[in-house]
């Protein structure tokens, strides 16, 4: 009887030791925090994120249209005078228990009010990656983004007015380093720091930092 015993209580702790063996690296396989540094929430997922900061801050929200496709807007606004609304899609290249690598492509509109009024259509290609561990996902984000900066000439003649137009293009290289944390599956933060060069390279760079909140939902 006793040995019975101990074969049975043997037993229930190999089993339990080789079910925490296998279990994942991340107490809930996909959260909040991940869809939204990691980007690309699954199919029928939905994460809004808002993050504020200097000089940057975002708004974003991300829909899941399949297990790879993602539907996503955003609005980022440098110090209250440059604003970038966008649209466009996310896809997951590759993913697993250890790794999500997305890529993201948007397009939509720049306009600045400062002592110079920029306006024009702005795109932007990037990629995310992600390193789940546990409740807490290392991330980078490296992206490219091109605007065209349309400019009126008026000139005021006796004879009358000309206008004209002309385009300018614009690149900004952009990363982001940081590091995601999950509250709950449906909760998390990240705190990241940004280095944006706004019309490299004549320009100088603008590096800064920003603190991230990101609710999901509709697993």
């Amino acid at each position: 009887m006793k040995m019975r015993v101990a074969i049975v209580f043997g037993a229930a702790i190999l089993g339990a030791s080789e079910a925490a063996a296998a279990e994942p690296r991340t107490p809930f396989p996909e959260h909040a925090a991940l869809d939204a540094v990691g980007g690309s929430p699954a199919k029928g997922a939905y994460v809004l994120s808002a993050q504020g900061g200097w000089p940057f801050s975002f708004l974003r929200a991300q829909v899941g249209l399949s297990d790879r496709i993602t539907l996503q807007s955003e609005l980022e606004s440098v110090v209250g005078r440059r604003y970038r609304p966008m649209l466009g899609i996310g896809v997951r290249i590759a993913d697993g228990k250890h790794l999500r690598l997305t890529g993201e492509f948007l397009g939509g509109w720049l306009f600045q009010r400062s002592e110079e009024y920029r306006r024009g259509p702005n795109g932007e290609l990037r990629f995310r990656l992600a390193l789940p561990v546990r409740r807490f996902v290392p991330y980078l984000v490296i992206g490219t983004r091109h605007a065209f900066l349309l400019d009126l000439l008026t000139i005021e003649r006796a004879s009358g007015t000309e206008t004209s137009w002309s385009v300018r293009h614009e690149w900004t290289p952009w990363a982001t380093l940081g590091l995601g944390f999950a509250i709950s599956r449906e909760i998390g933060l990240d705190l990241g720091i940004n280095y944006g060069w706004v019309g490299a390279p004549e320009t100088i760079a603008l590096p800064g930092v920003h603190l991230g909140l990101h609710f999901g939902g509709d697993r």
